[in-house]
């Protein structure tokens, strides 16, 4: 009779400056184990704390014992602790559900003949980026996505490219500058260092030119590498991806079920405090003076000032507008655009009173959310 096996609690430990490394040991060795690198993630104009889990595996001898399950619990226990707002991870299908998980963006492609990007004409230039260009492309990318849904915030540490578009993918970085002015950048743009494919992995650019310039780049060398297509990851409504539209451009936008991008709120009160400044501008003019959001995490009171601020606190007294979210799990989805407000209603997500669920439609619009692959984990 085999004898049942017993794990000891998983243990945290810090890994680097800003990530730790939750595992489980077993006779001194890693069985199960996981990381968590620090991110603070844009949704619309607000700012979170988000802890970016990555590298979930247990060792095949130890699998379907619910290792994971208790490695990705205790994460989220050290993330309270520590103050994380939310958690991201990009995952596999139908099971970090179990932890409290929802897909919470779409995953974007764009792909055009190269034969059709050869049209396009530019007089910038472009040339390989340089550690002397890093200030002014961070200024580029902090411009080109100060309000758009899951982009990170790159500090001032920011030095590097990490990625192209995918886990172990090299990319290439060149910036886009006037002819006779090399430093005056007017763009950038990565992408993969892979002879089988043109691809964009991320690009920020100042007008039709710059995007011209790029989609120049891209022609040639695919045209260099014999390859009948660009691609490109990119959001459907970004800049790029509009000015591709002259050229024939195929849009792809894949909906993950209960797999791919998927995240969770950590503290209600924290999250909510973060996202008034986003919330703030969507709060519908006529809307009540307040309304009490309630979640399976507990309630916050969201309160409009006279002065248009918002502001949280625990609960609203008396007979107050509530609005009732099934969980935390639909509450971000529908912070994050992923879901409107009159769909998780139709859906039995979302309850409340006329004037509660008007406020709703108006914090929770449809975006379109997306996280560059170089900031992915």
């Amino acid at each position: 009779m085999t004898r049942a096996v017993s794990y000891a609690a998983p243990r945290v430990e810090r890994d680097g400056g800003t990530g730790w490394k939750v595992e489980i040991l077993h006779r001194g060795k890693s069985i199960s184990r996981l990381w968590i690198t620090a991110r603070r993630m844009r949704i619309g104009a607000a700012v979170v704390r988000a802890g970016g889990i990555a590298g979930v595996g247990t060792d095949p001898a130890h699998r379907r014992r619910g290792l994971a399950l208790r490695v990705l619990q205790r994460s989220l226990q050290m993330m309270a602790d520590e103050g994380y707002e939310s958690s991201l991870l990009f995952g596999i299908e139908d099971f970090y559900h179990r932890a409290g998980f929802a897909t919470c963006m779409a995953e974007h492609g764009l792909s055009l003949a190269a034969a059709d990007a050869r049209r396009a004409v530019s007089p910038l230039k472009t040339r390989p980026m340089g550690p002397e260009d890093l200030p002014a492309v961070r200024r580029l990318y902090a411009t080109a996505n100060a309000a758009r849904t899951a982009s990170v915030v790159r500090g001032r540490r920011w030095r590097e490219f990490p990625m192209g578009s995918g886990f172990g993918v090299r990319g290439l970085a060149r910036v886009v500058h006037p002819a006779g002015s090399p430093r005056r950048l007017l763009g950038y743009f990565l992408y993969d260092d892979r002879p089988d494919r043109s691809r964009l992995a991320e690009v920020a650019g100042r007008g039709a030119e710059a995007h011209a310039a790029v989609l120049r780049f891209l022609a040639r060398r695919a045209r260099a590498l014999r390859l009948e297509r660009i691609t490109a990851s990119v959001p459907v409504d970004h800049p790029f991806a509009l000015y591709c539209r002259g050229f024939g451009a195929r849009d792809e936008t894949v909906y993950p079920r209960n797999a791919g991008p998927m995240g969770r709120i950590i503290d209600l009160q924290r999250f909510a405090a973060a996202m008034v400044p986003e919330w703030e501008r969507r709060w519908p003019a006529d809307g009540p003076g307040g309304i009490e959001l309630q979640t399976d995490l507990g309630a916050v009171a969201l309160r409009r000032r006279r002065d248009g601020r918002l502001q949280v606190t625990g609960r609203l007294p008396g007979g107050g507008s509530r609005l009732r979210v099934s969980d935390q799990m639909a509450l971000f989805q529908l912070a994050m655009g992923y879901r409107g407000a009159d769909d998780a209603a139709a859906a039995g997500l979302l309850r409340g009173s006329r004037a509660a669920l008007a406020v709703a439609r108006g914090l929770f619009p449809l975006r379109v959310a997306h996280m560059w692959w170089p900031d992915r984990f």
